[in-house]
């Protein structure tokens, strides 16, 4: 892609580091965001940019696809494709997008065409509505499955759909919300899925996490967390938002403490980024990592998008100071969530500059790196802290 003469990019060079980043700044919609940062919103080959469009207040947002090469361009626009219970998710073949809306999962590919993938049967919701039916809408690396992880009259589940067919296992009803289900990469049985904070549908309590990442198998025959003692808020862990690497190994953030792998074959446990972040996500070969912070805490200071060279363990950021979006966070959900596209060749980030409320930036890595290189700053080792900070409690 040349982005440098694409007619529906601008130019951004943040103040403080001289990152150049490219902002789109075609307008169809209010406010435009990228997938979450465990799914890539461009295709491999770098043809297609899939993006979230939303018209405050409204919250209900709709699928579009924008063309990457400059000599033909293109945004086509989905009003059809509404998005609801979920995010969507560029399909193993990159020929759509698969998005969950109600009790269905649809699929839509690049000249709009939808068909429904899966509808989840009336025989088991028993007339109950839909709240959420699929985090990631992951499916399995050998293309056998998709995971539902869906809340439905106050109950969470977590659903085997065999793609092929249309057959359906519940894998477990858990009694709290578990969420953020995620395929491994290389192993087509193994997938991870969270514990979160929820509130009672009935009374509006508030519960937080006990312990955050758990591991699963399309059999249902395990349900173990990654790390035992890993009790948020009680034995000094933060452990949060989470990702599969390329290679298979499991990735997370500590929001106090930084970024961290694990081989969840041996449970080696390695602390990468020793900072406080919110999300982050690594390139292929976890060398470089981007992550954000902090949106938590946007009323009280901007909030950063930082680039991390685990080699000479430097950063430096690529937006330095994000001003606050004029929408309800809670409501849209427009964090960054920085990520790695086109195989590590960009970030993909949702930003609050150079437009009204939001829109998707794309930052060439190449550059990037060697700006790190030259001016970026030495990462020291994160301070103990002594639990969970209030925002991060209440958030909810």
């Amino acid at each position: 892609m040349n982005l440098e003469k694409h007619p529906y990019f601008t130019k951004y060079t943040d103040p403080e580091s001289g990152v150049e980043s490219y902002l789109l700044t075609e307008k169809i919609a209010g406010m435009y965001q990228h997938f979450y940062f465990s799914e890539s919103s461009v295709t491999k080959d770098g043809k297609y940019l899939w993006i979230r469009c939303t018209n405050p207040p409204s919250w209900f947002s709709t699928l579009a696809v924008v063309s990457l090469d400059a000599e033909h361009p293109f945004i086509r626009h989905f009003p059809p494709a509404g998005i609801h219970g979920g995010c969507p998710r560029i399909t193993p073949e990159e020929d759509g997008v698969y998005y969950p809306n109600d009790d269905s999962i649809y699929k839509v590919d690049l000249e709009g065409n939808i068909t429904r993938v899966f509808r989840v049967p009336a025989e088991f919701l028993h007339g109950r509505t839909v709240t959420d039916l699929s985090t990631h809408c992951t499916v399995s690396c050998d293309g056998k499955y998709m995971l539902l992880d869906m809340m439905t009259g106050g109950a969470y589940y977590v659903l085997r759909v065999e793609l092929a067919t249309g057959e359906y296992k519940v894998l477990n009803n858990f009694g709290r919300c578990y969420d953020h289900a995620q395929f491994s990469p290389k192993k087509p049985e193994l997938f991870l899925i969270d514990q979160d904070w929820w509130r009672d549908y009935r009374s509006g309590e508030y519960f937080c996490i006990d312990n955050r990442i758990w591991l699963m198998n399309t059999e249902g025959t395990r349900f173990e967390p990654l790390i035992p003692n890993a009790f948020y808020g009680r034995s000094g862990s933060e452990i949060c938002h989470d990702f599969w690497s390329d290679d298979g190994r499991l990735c997370w953030v500590d929001y106090s403490l930084g970024a961290y792998e694990c081989d969840v074959d041996t449970r080696k446990v390695t602390h990468v980024w020793k900072r406080p972040i919110c999300h982050c996500h690594a390139n292929h070969d976890r060398t470089l990592w981007v992550g954000d912070q902090t949106p938590y805490n946007w009323k009280n200071e901007p909030c950063q998008v930082l680039f991390y060279d685990r080699g000479t363990n430097q950063e430096l950021p690529i937006f330095s100071a994000l001003p606050e979006p004029p929408v309800e966070r809670g409501k849209y959900h427009v964090d960054p969530h920085p990520q790695f596209v086109c195989g590590g060749k960009y970030v993909a980030a949702t930003v609050t500059v150079g437009v009204e409320t939001a829109t998707v930036s794309l930052t060439p890595v190449k550059p990037l790196l060697e700006n790190c290189r030259k001016n970026g700053r030495e990462i020291l080792e994160a301070p103990p802290t002594p639990g969970p900070s209030e925002w991060i409690l209440n958030r909810f």
